[in-house]
């Protein structure tokens, strides 16, 4: 059985922060935990941790190969760990021969990075509007969520250090001392 598909070569520009390197790869800088290269020499894409490290930059870069390779951009086996510390890495697959000239494996490239960042841009403008609602509660509360500052007194005893009669620690662990 053979499968013939027709597809029209649509032109489509993005964009995005990027720099391209002496060596000719191309880097991306749009996404706000990670930058990745991708390098038509090598034939790879790498997704490199920009500031932070552990489990949810991880989760942030499967997310992108997971979307490269459900497009057809990387070849999902060869998905792994990159040299670099905090990196992944995977192998872009190559043009068919009969397509070479209508379809540029670079702009394939760029192109699904760039709807990949468009779909997790939703996601970090929910958070950055979170930590902004957060911040103006916090800084400007409403008349519910406040008080009028009045006079406090002052009381022998108070907070965790001291509710242990005697003790000048947290616990009562360490540091007794006698009234």
């Amino acid at each position: 059985m053979s499968i013939t598909l027709t597809i029209e070569r649509p032109d489509a520009i993005v964009h995005l922060k990027a720099s391209k390197t002496m060596a000719g790869d191309i880097m991306l800088f749009d996404h706000p935990d990670m930058d990745i290269v991708i390098s038509p020499g090598k034939k790879k894409i790498l997704a490199l941790a920009k500031e932070q490290y552990g489990s949810h930059i991880y989760a942030t870069q499967s997310r992108l190969f997971d979307h490269l390779a459900k497009h057809g951009v990387v070849d999902p086996s060869t998905i792994h760990g990159g040299n670099i510390f905090g990196s992944l890495e995977g192998t872009l697959l190559e043009v068919e021969e009969k397509q070479k000239e209508t379809v540029d494996a670079l702009n394939v490239a760029v192109y699904s990075v760039a709807k990949f960042l468009e779909h997790e841009k939703g996601f970090y403008d929910n958070i950055a509007d979170y930590e902004n609602e957060v911040e103006r509660e916090l800084l400007e509360p409403d008349d519910a969520d406040s008080t009028e500052l009045g006079h406090v007194p002052h009381e022998p005893r108070k907070g965790s250090l001291n509710t242990y009669p005697g003790s000048t620690a947290a616990y009562g662990l360490v540091g007794h001392s006698y009234e």
